[in-house]
């Protein structure tokens, strides 16, 4: 008996789960079926009908010739998840696209605090593999193909009684050998994707530094970074998804690269400028920022008066406060902190008029712009509700180098920097003196938290002054 039947006769859960969308952190499950097979045979058919919470929207509705009034006495999913994972536990779980079936499981079980363990085995893997030149690999075209009959479409158990009968015509019809890998390799990891080979992200490196991801064409898909590359990589291509986007980026994947650092701190650097400079598709946190703003805190012959500027016209450090990505921002920060330090609005300069403002009624303002207090004591609160966003002084008195070894790889970095911002990073001390001639970039808020957290966490950095 070869290892693929010898699989084919133990513990199985054929499985299918119609949902609301695509979104796992979003959408909801509506109808899960599962049949359980034993010795190649089916022995119990489960299935379940669930009120999802988000409701269901009318191309699901008409799709599936469900009404969204059926489902409103329906249990909710944590009613059915005990039920559910026991029919899933100790067993291999068998889907077409398991990936997001299975992010909406994990999501939903997660929620409940039942976790059932299983193995998983993908049909639309295995068909791919069996038969790479089909145009379609989706259920409808292999049903078709395969003249497997349902009797309704976008119905859990109809479409589970598919997936079985397709499980078995690739028992039935494809070689041994070849299936014999692909179900080998699946109850392995389940990790491989479709475009990329088990030794293609065997031979990333478990050292730290930076990943790209390339799509069809070589289009940039996402720019990563970690202390493990080997182990953060295949992370993205676990069948645990969150979210819609993740699940389409680990589809769309056919190329890897990277860049290894010498530490941590190189790779947050590297991703920081490499996302800013391409631009990736996947990429939104890191993505380049528009001009920063700042409060500076202009002493003037009435008191403290804070001005919004640009980053680049009033430096960092000294008397300005803060790092703003939007006008917008800045100013709802300026009002929160009037709100709860008692600032009045007009001295600030954030509202018109002259004599008592109308917070003064209201107790929101202590009468520092009526002489009910002195505009000292005043300035005082705002120079103490400012402090919290005080930009960090630069602790050098020019430029430095701050230096990050790899002692098993043999490698040694020198990060180039001068006020927070990163000039560059070499691997030849020989290099500092040109990295210095670089033109001075726009200030970058993401360097400037990288730098400072690392600064904290490790005091004793070896730092060369230049």
């Amino acid at each position: 008996m070869t290892a693929a039947a010898s699989w084919f006769t133990r513990a199985l859960a054929i499985i299918d789960v119609q949902v609301t969308g695509l979104h796992p952190d979003k959408d909801c499950i509506w109808e899960v079926a599962v049949l359980q097979v034993d010795d190649g045979l089916v022995t119990a058919r489960h299935v379940w009908l669930i009120n999802p919470v988000c409701g269901l929207p009318a191309s699901v509705s008409r799709a599936s010739g469900v009404l969204p009034a059926e489902l409103v006495d329906q249990p909710r999913f944590n009613e059915i998840a005990a039920e559910l994972a026991a029919c899933l536990d100790g067993r291999v779980v068998v889907g077409h696209n398991l990936r997001i079936a299975h992010a909406f499981l994990r999501r939903a079980f997660a929620l409940t605090g039942q976790r059932p363990r299983y193995r998983q085995l993908c049909t639309l893997q295995l068909a791919r593999a069996a038969w790479p030149d089909l145009p379609s690999h989706g259920l409808d075209a292999l049903c078709q193909g395969l003249a497997i009959n349902r009797f309704f479409q976008h119905r859990a158990l109809p479409d589970a009684e598919a997936v079985w009968q397709l499980l078995s015509a690739l028992v039935a019809k494809v070689p041994a050998d070849v299936l014999d890998q692909q179900v080998a390799r699946q109850l392995r990891k389940a990790a491989v994707p479709r475009f990329l080979t088990a030794e293609r992200l065997r031979a990333v490196p478990s050292r730290p530094g930076v990943y790209y991801f390339y799509g069809e064409n070589q289009a940039l898909l996402y720019i990563g970074k970690s202390r493990n590359l080997r182990q953060r990589v295949q992370s993205h291509f676990q069948n645990d998804h969150h979210s819609r986007r993740s699940l389409q980026m680990a589809q769309q994947v056919r190329d890897i690269r990277v860049q290894p650092t010498a530490g941590e701190l190189g790779a947050l650097l590297l991703e920081s400028a490499e996302v800013k400079r391409l631009l990736p598709l996947y990429n939104r946190q890191l993505r380049r920022q528009r001009d920063l703003l700042t409060w500076a805190l202009v002493p003037g012959p009435a008191g403290v008066q804070p001005a919004l500027q640009a980053v680049g016209q009033a430096g960092v450090g000294g008397s300005t406060v803060g790092l703003f990505r939007s006008r917008r921002q800045a100013l709802a920060w300026l009002r929160a902190e009037a709100g709860r330090s008692q600032l009045c609005l007009r001295l600030l300069g954030l509202e018109g008029g002259e004599g008592a403002c109308f917070a003064t009624q209201l107790n929101g303002c202590k009468g520092a712009c009526c002489g009910r207090e002195p505009r000292a004591a005043h300035d005082a609160r705002l120079l103490a509700a400012c402090e919290q966003l005080r930009i960090a002084t630069w602790p050098w008195p020019g430029p430095v180098a701050l230096v990050e070894r790899d002692p098993e790889q043999g490698l040694c970095q020198w990060h180039v920097l001068d006020q927070w911002q990163h000039l560059a990073t070499v691997d030849d001390y020989a290099q500092i003196e040109a990295a210095r001639q670089q033109p001075i970039q726009t200030f970058s808020l993401d360097a400037y938290h990288i730098l400072l957290s690392h600064l904290r966490r490790f005091p004793h950095t070896e730092v060369v002054i230049l």
